[in-house]
């Protein structure tokens, strides 16, 4: 796929910010490992450590995992860096994540609205799977993605205005300048798609 803009020199990375009023996730989980590994040393000590201290270290290391990932985001945000040959998601606690433009169908800004409210979301949809299953962007494209009238088992990444501080049509004008013209740019907010679910 060519590209017209590969002269470009790359944009400047976007990084996705915390919003100020979720800080408190990451720090509550931080304290939450405290508390089991002071909890952990009692089990262990105790009448039944043999059979309890097991069972807390294993429920200790999917505790350590979510908490290692909500700091993540304070301390590494996630970043967003757009080039004339790709499209790099770089999530707090993995390697970057390449996608080159030749993956991807679609990128576009929407409004999603859910009674009262209305949220944004930058949406790409890709050809191919991108990021480990579980990531925040890949698992909120497979709950937005009946909303927005996408295909069963559709693959796709999703960034949330609601959680992170940026600009979900800036980052689609970015995008416009980079993309082949193979790919679709859109910005379709100023349609909000209905949604039954609370996004």
């Amino acid at each position: 796929m060519e590209n017209s803009a590969s002269a470009l020199q790359p944009a400047a990375p976007v990084v996705l910010r915390l919003r100020r009023s979720l800080t408190w996730v990451p720090l509550a989980a931080a304290v939450a490992v405290v508390i089991w590994g002071l909890a952990a040393v009692a089990v262990f000590d105790g009448p039944n450590g043999d059979v309890a201290g097991p069972v807390m270290s294993a429920a200790g290391l999917v505790l350590f995992a979510a908490a290692a990932t909500f700091v993540g985001y304070l301390v590494r945000p996630l970043r967003l860096d757009v080039d004339a040959d790709t499209f790099t998601v770089r999530l707090p606690t993995w390697l970057a994540g390449r996608v080159d433009w030749d993956d991807v169908s679609a990128v576009t800004a929407v409004a999603v609205r859910s009674g009262p409210k209305v949220r944004r979301f930058l949406v790409l949809d890709l050809r191919s799977p991108a990021l480990p299953y579980i990531s925040r962007p890949r698992s909120m494209y497979r709950r937005l993605a009946p909303v927005l009238g996408r295909a069963p088992g559709a693959h796709g990444l999703c960034f949330e205005e609601q959680l992170f501080v940026f600009d979900a049509c800036a980052v689609a004008s970015l995008v416009r300048r980079f993309a082949p013209a193979e790919v679709a740019v859109e910005d379709r907010t100023a349609q909000p798609a209905d949604s039954p679910w609370q996004f």
